[in-house]
């Protein structure tokens, strides 16, 4: 899916999309849905991850935040749910 379509999808649906270059993310009360940019000159997205605000990945321990979505609309059906 393309970046710009990507986020015409999470406004339809009520998010508003924040980004600091490459990476795009929404946020509710809650939960954090977050996709990157597929890197280079693709308009791609790519690491659709759903995770709570407050739960971060820690490599030194092997913990992993959240999970990823295959697709953008499981995200948003996951935030929606939450």
């Amino acid at each position: 899916m393309k970046i710009l379509n990507a986020i015409k999808k999470l406004e339809k649906n009520g998010f508003s999309v924040e980004s600091n270059g490459n990476q795009y993310w929404v946020e509710t009360e809650k939960h954090n849905l977050s996709f990157l940019k597929n890197g280079g000159n693709s308009e791609e997205i790519t690491c659709i991850q759903f995770r709570r605000i407050n739960d971060h990945s820690d490599s030194m321990t092997d913990y992993h935040a959240g999970y990823f979505c295959n697709t953008l609309t499981e995200g948003i059906k996951a935030l929606k749910s939450a």
